[in-house]
């Protein structure tokens, strides 16, 4: 029986197979997508590692020659100072129901047509989505994150409590030591609260797709339940993406 060390391990390395197969490193896809967002004047979101701001934007120019982005500046002094600080950001937008995203290096001032702009590196690679092909990001098996489902019934009125095993934006895998779950396929579990470090609990109906019982280190058993959200507001798809997105920016900071 693999240690929960070494399940972590291959939960990251399913993880990374992945994103790479949505990574394109290929320049001219590269600048293929990027001049699209330009050519249809897409809004784009800088967000801010640290920060709860999320500037929204344009890209005014695909710049080859020098391997750089022009985007329209930042509404006020305050935002023009968070994306100067050096941090970088993480560019975000959609094309065509596919969301394309990239971390962007620091930022810095320039002009463009004689108005005030912003100028960031060209990537070198592209993290391309369809909504059907979010990924998962696996939480921390030393301080778990909690899910709390509704009473499933009368007779057992409690919430559950069960822990997150790996989150994306399209649905959650969690674990149910309790067995008060069950394992069918499905069952809509409405009202589900997930308890996400460091932002606001988010709240949605919960779908379990498919479930799996684990035998334990210690000799329990644990029942893995696969669930998909069901109309997730936008304002908490918001959220979620934001979280996954710094639980990956904080991972490949780490590397």
């Amino acid at each position: 029986m693999a240690s929960p060390s070494e399940q972590h391990d291959l939960h990251s390395s399913e993880h990374e197979g992945q994103l790479a197969r949505f990574t394109l490193h290929s320049r001219t896809e590269i600048l293929f997508l990027l001049r699209a967002i330009q050519k249809r004047k897409l809004l784009v979101n800088l967000d801010l590692p640290g920060s709860r701001q999320i500037i929204v934007t344009s890209v005014l120019k695909v710049n080859e020659s020098s391997h750089t982005l022009i985007l329209d500046s930042a509404r006020g002094d305050a935002l023009n100072h968070e994306l100067l600080s050096g941090k970088g950001a993480e560019f975000v937008t959609q094309l065509d129901g596919v969301s394309i995203t990239f971390a962007t290096g620091p930022v810095t001032l320039c002009e463009y047509e004689k108005l005030p702009a912003l100028r960031i590196a060209l990537p070198r690679s592209i993290i391309r989505l369809q909504r059907r092909e979010h990924f998962r990001v696996p939480m921390p098996i030393a301080n778990p994150v909690r899910c709390i489902v509704p009473a499933l019934s009368t007779e057992d009125n409690e919430p559950i409590s069960v822990h997150i095993v790996d989150i994306g934006c399209g649905g959650v895998a969690l674990a149910d030591t309790s067995g008060r779950l069950g394992n069918a396929a499905g069952r809509i579990m409405p009202d589900c609260k997930l308890l996400l470090p460091e932002t606001e609990a988010i709240v949605t109906t919960l779908e379990v797709r498919n479930s799996a019982q684990i035998r334990l280190q210690n000799g329990a058993f644990q029942t893995r339940l696969g669930c998909k959200f069901i109309n997730l507001p936008n304002d908490m798809a918001a959220k979620l993406q934001r979280f996954v997105m710094d639980i990956e920016r904080a991972r490949r900071n780490s590397l």
